[in-house]
C-alpha cells in the first residue's frame, strides 16, 4: 500500500497530520507487491497519526454539496483537472489494462463516439 510515496509521505507529516487512503491501484494486478513503509507502527504513534479508509459512497448524502462546490472551484480556476481520454470502445480493454499499470494521467476515460460534449 502506497511503497515509496506513502514512506516519503508518512515522514514528511506534521505532528496530528490525517491522511486518507481510498484504493489501492498500484497492488490490483502484481504478484510481486512493493514493500511497505519501515517504523510504521512507531511512527504512527510518536506523530499520533491516523489513517482512514473510505470509499465515496460513504459521502453520498453530501453529493449534491459536493459537486457544486466543486464545479465552483472549476469555475474560477482553484481547482484543475486533467483527462486521459482514449479514443474508441474497442480500445477499453486496452485502456483499462494501462489504467492499472499507472499509464494514464488524470481521469482516464474512453470516448465511444464522436461527439464533442467529452
Amino acid at each position: 500500500m502506497g511503497g515509496d510515496i506513502l514512506q516519503a509521505a508518512l515522514f514528511r507529516m506534521n505532528q496530528g497530520g490525517r491522511m486518507v487512503c481510498c484504493g489501492v491501484v498500484s497492488q490490483y494486478d502484481t504478484a510481486t507487491p512493493a514493500p511497505g513503509p519501515h517504523g510504521l507502527p512507531g511512527l504512527l504513534v510518536v506523530r499520533r497519526l491516523r489513517m482512514e479508509g473510505f470509499i465515496v459512497m460513504d459521502y453520498d448524502n453530501r453529493r449534491e454539496q459536493a459537486d457544486a462546490e466543486l464545479a465552483g472551484w472549476v469555475a474560477d480556476g482553484s481547482l484543475k483537472y486533467k483527462v486521459d481520454i482514449i479514443e474508441g470502445l474497442e480500445h477499453a480493454p486496452k485502456a483499462l489494462i494501462g489504467l492499472l499499470h499507472g499509464e494514464n494521467t488524470g481521469k482516464r476515460m474512453i470516448r465511444v463516439s464522436g461527439d464533442a460534449r467529452a
